[in-house]
């Protein structure tokens, strides 16, 4: 199976324990200083002669046809340029009857409880297009899957949601208006009021905040 824009390795370390010894494992990212952490975790994990990793480009897979099982791509694309480029590429590299799988975020699908509706739309706009190169590329994911020949497509949607103003989500919201001020979508003062509305919020109680997440996946015709 192969793992494209594997990163440190967390997902390709993940297939590696499902698929066991008896399974290959390739993740592949463009940055030797990610593939050089992905090398080390995988070895202290007791996985290093179960995967291997190498350094190449999601538009440009150094793989010959039909040479994966299966090809997944997990939060990676919405961040590339022309990440869309790479699904008729995850295509090539699976077997006839493989599957081909993209996990990504839509960034305009961004959930936080807070009372100034057309400000927090004006923010989440900025952060949608200022966080991601394509922050609308999972919404295509099952046309453009269509359109590079999968058959059998499917999607199921995914949206965390967390009330811990220290969590994850939480503190998107500080950078969604940083990037929204850098932008000029929003003043600084404009900016500063929404998130000090957004703290007095979270002292009442729980707030949510969140974002949808989209898997497509796809056979290959046999």
């Amino acid at each position: 199976m192969l793992d494209i824009g594997c990163g440190s390795g967390v997902v390709t370390r993940d297939i590696a324990r499902r698929v066991g010894t008896s399974g290959r494992v390739v993740g592949i990212d463009q940055s030797p200083q990610f593939l050089v952490a992905a090398r080390e975790i995988a070895q202290a994990a007791g996985l290093g002669d179960h995967v291997e990793f190498r350094e190449g480009s999601a538009l440009h897979l150094p793989f010959q046809d039909g040479a994966f099982d299966a090809a997944i791509a997990v939060m990676v694309l919405s961040h590339t340029p022309g990440g869309e480029h790479a699904i008729p590429e995850m295509v090539r590299v699976v077997r006839p009857g493989g599957l081909v799988g993209v996990f990504d975020f839509d960034s305009d699908m961004t959930a936080v409880t807070h009372p100034d509706r057309a400000l927090t739309r004006r923010i989440v706009a900025a952060a949608s297009d200022g966080t991601a190169v394509d922050g609308w590329l999972a919404r295509r994911l099952p046309l453009l899957f269509a359109g590079a020949g999968l058959k059998d497509v499917r999607v199921r949607g995914f949206f965390p949601l967390e009330t811990d103003p220290r969590g994850f989500y939480a503190t998107m919201m500080e950078r969604a208006a940083e990037v929204a001020v850098a932008s000029g979508a929003v003043t600084e003062v404009e900016a500063r009021g929404w998130l000090d509305t957004l703290h007095a919020l979270q002292a009442r109680g729980p707030v949510i905040a969140g974002r949808l997440h989209i898997f497509t996946w796809g056979r290959r015709p046999a």
